[in-house]
């Protein structure tokens, strides 16, 4: 049970920094911050193909709570990085 809670919060958190990053990557393009975007698409791309080995090899059709982890994730950390740090 223990691990499983593990699984679901580090899904949820790897979902969350991935929207972070994107999110701010869109804030840093509008700026004209064009190395500091690439930069962040270098990480963007290795979370996405580390999210994609793991669904492939590890996520069954019945893990909705994994993936509902990690869309909760997406949004709590689009939501922050909007509402909560200061452009």
């Amino acid at each position: 049970m223990i691990n499983e809670a593990l699984k679901v919060a580090g899904y949820f958190g790897v979902g969350f920094l991935e929207m972070f990053l994107a999110t701010q990557r869109t804030y840093w393009i509008s700026k004209g911050k064009s190395v500091a975007a690439a930069l962040l698409v270098f990480f963007e791309s290795l979370i996405a193909f580390w999210i994609i080995f793991q669904i492939v090899n590890n996520i069954k059709g019945s893990d909705f709570l994994i993936i509902a982890a990690y869309s909760a994730g997406n949004a709590i950390g689009t939501y922050i990085n909007l509402e909560k740090f200061p452009f």
